[in-house]
Parts: structure tokens; sequence; C-alpha cells
């Protein structure tokens, strides 16, 4: 998962500005990321889990965006 996410990174940020790509789309990623890294976390009082989840959670945030943004903008 993390080399998938090491493809999709660079392309994150010019799907972000590609205005063929639903601002819903844009809007609802980025909310979901911030959400995630926010101090609300019901598992963030665990030492290690609590960044373990994060990190998972943005990882597949990042797929599932990167996914339907390329698919949207073709």
């Amino acid at each position: 998962m993390l080399a998938a996410a090491t493809a999709e990174l660079p392309r994150l940020f010019p799907l972000m500005r590609d205005a063929r790509v639903p601002l819903w789309s844009k809007l609802l990623t980025a909310a979901a990321a911030l959400f995630v890294v926010s101090p609300l976390n019901v598992l963030g009082d665990i030492p290690l889990v609590g960044f373990l989840d994060d990190g998972a959670l943005l990882l597949f945030i990042l797929h599932l965006f990167v996914n339907f943004a390329e698919r949207s903008a073709v």
C-alpha cells in the first residue's frame, strides 16, 4: 500500500487543480484528511496505534481520490 501511495502522491496536487474534477470531490477529500489528522481522535491516546491508523486512513483517502478523480477527468 505504501508503494501505491508513493505512485499516487505526485498525482494528487495536479488532480486537485484540475477543473474537470468535481469540486465536491476535492472538498470531501480535504475534509476527510483534516478530520483524520484532527486532535479529536478516538485511538490517539494509544502511543503507536494512533499514528498507524491515521496513516492508513490518509493513504486510503489518497487512493480513493486519485482513482475517482482520474476517472472523472478523462
